[in-house]
């Protein structure tokens, strides 16, 4: 921007005169006066290649002053001629006096600060649109998806960000960010823009064809990349949809705005039997999203066409549960879960798939209801798969009262057999009696003697508590999911009863907080399926706790 030595010309001897006559006037007393002659310095700067040395510094001094202004016209000026001031090296000045006699100091410093604290919203938008892309400024240009102003907050995802050459130079966290500030935005522009950043820019960077080199082959403008399954898998491992893309997740919002708004992609995804082959965590989620989009859009064609059938699936899902299971066994004692999450990740996406399948075919339902029943007895199955594996099994049991009891039953089969698999040897000393818990064992005055034991040692103790607790949290996590899922009334469900009597009533009297914790979770579940009054309950609650009080206390 400075120039030494430049041949004068009559442009240059005009803007020199020009700018020379009003930098005087930008400390006028009259607002117009001050923001006419920003107006024009700031607009010459702007317009021309190089600055006389013996006019830069007079220029930038004023300038700087001018942000101070207490009018917003006139610092939105200001901040427009230096904005373009802003990457020059500055000069060797005392950087110590900041006040209005002298503003010297580094300059994208100073519009930094103005860009957070600035209260118009006018002069903040200057900045945004005007302030240089380098690493400096970048993390201060993205904060503002959080400014309080909706017209800055748009500005930044419509015409900022869609300006950024590729979205793969941000960082993880600035692009998860970015996602989820855009698209859960009060302002409906702000979630719009924020959608085709995502359906339009950012698949278009991961989807753009390579050359033999592998740099990007760039299209002519206006045309967009053909649809690429392998880009929007790379859209997606780049947002992290592992984490991004459960429950809640700011991914799934980002794949419902993209298949309403890229139909070409809608037409071009294909479920075959090579699609299932090897499937990624990514793939996965493409499949789940579809699923839930076609279902919300009532394109149950598009769904019979392109998903596997009911039996087909259900094989799917067996064979990704078995790998699931084998993974976490073999990196039980390694500290290194990477693999488990990934595949964890899957079984969860294809189990929210069964959660919406058509079991009018009987041979699919079967099918499906046998898988979840050998599944939900799997005693290393992860709690999110056993929840949803749980809703599941109570779909594919029908959905009357008949119904109800049977899964009830199975799901109590399915406790007995996780809490035998992980007691081993000790469960077949244990009588019918406590076979589904062993929490009745640690309240004193409960149990009888039973003969003499075998001494163990500390050691094996210890082991045996540990795995006393991991029987009794497992358990009582699948009765929580079970009584999540039925409607019906606590004493006309034998099963229901024998549960709460044999696993959540010793679980509540457990000295350990976490089964404690889980117990009364599973007794506020079943006072919901109880006739009994509420303050029946209530009272039953307040002598349980005062009891606990009174026994801590002795």
């Amino acid at each position: 921007m400075q120039g030494q030595g430049l041949p004068e010309t009559p442009s240059s001897r005009l803007t020199t005169r020009i700018i020379t006559s009003l930098l005087p006037f930008l400390p006028a007393k009259d607002k117009i006066v001050r923001f006419r002659s920003t107006q024009v310095i700031a607009h010459l700067i702007n317009t021309l290649d190089s600055i006389d040395d013996e006019l830069f510094q007079p220029i930038r001094m004023g300038l700087l002053r001018r942000l101070r202004d207490k009018e917003s016209t006139v610092r939105v000026q200001a901040v427009y001629g230096l904005g373009r001031l802003a990457g020059e090296t500055d000069m060797n000045e005392d950087d110590d006096d900041s006040d209005d006699e002298n503003p010297a100091g580094n300059v994208l410093a100073k519009l930094l600060d103005i860009l957070q604290n600035d209260p118009s919203a006018d002069v903040r938008r200057s900045l945004l649109l005007n302030l240089p892309f380098t690493p400096t400024t970048l993390p201060f240009l993205l904060e503002r998806a959080r400014d309080s102003d909706a017209a800055i907050r748009r500005a930044l995802y419509s015409r900022l960000l869609p300006a950024l050459a590729d979205f793969r130079h941000l960082s993880l966290t600035h692009r998860e960010k970015l996602l989820r500030w855009g698209l859960r935005d009060r302002d409906e522009n702000v979630k719009k823009a924020t959608a085709r950043l995502f359906r339009e820019r950012w698949i278009e960077n991961c989807a753009q064809q390579r050359d033999e080199n592998g740099e990007t082959i760039e299209l002519p403008t206006g045309q967009i990349a053909e649809p690429s399954l392998s880009g929007l898998l790379e859209l997606l491992e780049r947002i992290d949809v592992v984490n991004a893309g459960n429950d809640g997740g700011v991914a799934l919002d980002a794949m419902k705005e993209f298949w309403h708004g890229r139909p070409d992609y809608c037409d071009y995804i294909e479920f075959g039997e090579d699609y299932w082959h090897d499937l990624s965590a990514e793939g996965a989620f493409v499949a789940r999203t579809f699923n839930d989009f076609c279902h919300e859009d009532g394109s149950s064609e598009i769904l019979r066409e392109k998903m596997p059938e009911v039996t087909r699936f259900a094989f799917l899902v067996q064979q990704n549960v078995n790998l699931l299971v084998d993974s976490v066994r073999a990196n039980a004692l390694q500290d290194d879960g990477e693999e488990d999450v990934q595949q964890e990740f899957i079984v969860e996406q294809l189990l929210h798939i069964a959660l919406t399948l058509d079991y009018s075919d009987e041979v699919g339902r079967r099918t499906m209801f046998s898988l979840m029943r050998e599944a939900l007895a799997i005693a290393e199955l992860p709690e999110e798969s056993t929840r949803l594996v749980t809703e599941v099994l109570r779909i594919t049991c029908g959905s009357n009262a008949a119904s109800e009891r049977d899964f009830a039953g199975i799901v109590l089969e399915a406790i007995a057999e996780v809490h035998d698999t992980i007691m081993g040897d000790d469960s077949s000393q244990a009588g019918e009696e406590d076979s589904f818990h062993s929490a009745r064992s640690e309240v004193s005055g409960e149990s009888t003697p039973r003969g003499p034991k075998k001494q163990m040692s500390e050691e094996e103790e210890e082991e045996k508590a540990v795995r006393e607790m991991m029987v009794n949290l497992k358990c009582l996590h699948i009765a929580q999911c079970m009584l999540q899922n039925v409607d019906c009334s606590l004493e006309q469900n034998v099963h229901l009863v024998t549960m709460l009597n044999n696993l959540v009533i010793p679980a509540v009297r457990s000295q350990e907080a976490p089964i404690r914790e889980k117990g009364l979770l599973c007794l506020g579940l079943c006072c919901l399926l109880d006739r009994v009054s509420p303050a029946v309950w209530i009272s039953w609650f307040t002598i349980l706790i005062i009891s606990r009080i009174l026994r801590k206390k002795t």
